[in-house]
């Protein structure tokens, strides 16, 4: 019983140890080729949000794309858009290149906006390397690295896509499965 406590312990201060340093000191670590592994997460985590985005854009029928669960809450068409506005707003204080505007006229006009928005992002993480993620960008929040900001980016897409799942669910539509990692 007393190795097992002294073995736990152990484990755990490795574990402080590690959590403690931020992913920028570990990259800082290795060698820009030997980082490129997180720009190849970076775009499956992109073409999946890509794909499943697409899906909930397309499950809900055009005739439902204004609709609003309560008086002063964004519509379908309002959290796509707000969606989209919020990936140019951080793209254009990283300095990376800004994406195509969304378009929110219709339905159509609206998945093509996100095929378009999506494509330029994935297109500009294949060609980019994996030490510049570290790179620090001034926010309105404060100093983000460009890795923090792109994980950011996802957190934002997560929140509100999942919003429109429940319009999707209010108005009786199945929402479709879940595509992540």
């Amino acid at each position: 019983m007393k190795y097992q406590l002294i073995i736990w312990i152990l484990l755990m201060q490795s574990c402080i140890q590690l959590n403690s340093q931020t992913q920028e000191e570990r990259m800082s670590m290795k060698t820009p080729a030997e980082n490129q592994w997180l720009i190849e997460d970076l775009l499956k985590k992109w073409e999946n949000n890509k794909r499943y985005s697409l899906e909930v854009l397309e499950a809900m029928p055009e005739e439902h794309y204004d609709f609003a669960p309560a008086k002063g809450m964004k519509s379908f068409r309002e959290q796509a858009s707000h969606i989209a506005s919020g990936f140019n707003f951080q793209l254009k204080k990283s300095g990376l290149p800004a994406l195509p505007a969304v378009k929110d006229k219709s339905k159509a006009a609206m998945i093509a906006s996100y095929t378009e928005i999506f494509d330029a992002l994935i297109q500009n993480l294949k060609n980019y390397q994996a030490d510049k993620l570290k790179e620090e960008a001034s926010m309105w929040y404060g100093s983000s690295t460009k890795l923090r900001m792109l994980n950011l980016m996802d957190n934002h897409l997560a929140h509100h896509r999942g919003q429109m799942i429940v319009y999707l669910r209010m108005k009786g539509i199945k929402a479709p499965s879940y595509v992540g990692w």
